[in-house]
């Protein structure tokens, strides 16, 4: 048997994913498999994994979308916001290491903080499966993703908008209008101060919720929001470039 390579269930745990989702992966050809041994079972070199693992983006999008919910690699999870807070704290100091974003370094971790937090204060005592959320880093690609298989920015804001129809329409109500009535809203403009620094500073933010994706760029004036008509779920996504 070739060198190096890994059974399925040991590379479902590198990846923290289940064997069914690399099933899938391996049928739409997004990460292939080796097959070896006389029933042709699924193994997978270790190079092929180091370079996917290093892909945050594919590996939260594939969590938060995947109907069965499994716990998260504990590299990823933060199950509890003192968990979150702990690794924050982390990312503050590797992130110190990069001398080009000094101007806005504070500005990077106060934008990854609350979309972090958001999570966990609109979905307190609600989670539908997996309590906390992924937050996974990647400073040589400049990469920061946050996800979670909360209930939504649209379930969330219609506790106190009972009107709001739409994923769309939630989101855009999240970045551009403060809302009385949301205990965490008195912490501060939440989503609405993440779109500022965005849009002052080298920034770019893809976040995604229900059908609904908004992507944000240094510059940008307007909320400009799309229907990923083929990608519904029910959680968060949120993808921060630098």
């Amino acid at each position: 048997m070739e060198r190096k390579l890994i059974p399925i269930y040991e590379a479902a745990k590198m990846l923290g994913v289940t064997m069914t989702t690399l099933r899938r992966w391996d049928e739409a050809g997004k990460l292939k498999a080796v097959r070896a041994g006389e029933k042709g079972h699924r193994y997978y070199r270790k190079k092929d994994i180091d370079l996917f693992i290093q892909d945050l983006s594919t590996i939260s999008w594939e969590w938060v979308i995947d109907q069965a919910a499994h716990e998260l690699d504990s590299h990823y999870h933060c199950a509890n916001s003192a968990i979150f807070q702990s690794r924050l704290e982390k990312f503050n100091e590797d992130l110190m290491n990069i001398k080009d974003v000094t101007a806005i370094h504070s500005l990077i971790v106060a934008v990854t903080g609350e979309i972090g937090n958001n999570s966990f204060d609109h979905n307190l005592g609600n989670w539908p499966d997996v309590v906390g959320i992924f937050f996974g880093y990647d400073l040589k690609r400049r990469n920061i993703v946050l996800a979670d298989r909360g209930i939504g920015i649209l379930a969330s804001l219609q506790r106190v908008r009972p009107s709001l129809a739409s994923h769309q329409d939630a989101l855009r109500v999240a970045f551009t209008e403060r809302i009385t009535g949301r205990a965490p809203e008195s912490r501060g403009n939440g989503l609405k101060f993440v779109r500022k620094v965005i849009c002052e500073y080298p920034l770019t933010l893809d976040f995604r919720t229900g059908d609904a994706r908004l992507i944000l760029r240094e510059g940008d004036r307007d909320i400009d929001i799309h229907t990923e008509h083929d990608e519904f779920f029910r959680g968060c996504f949120a993808s921060i470039t630098f």
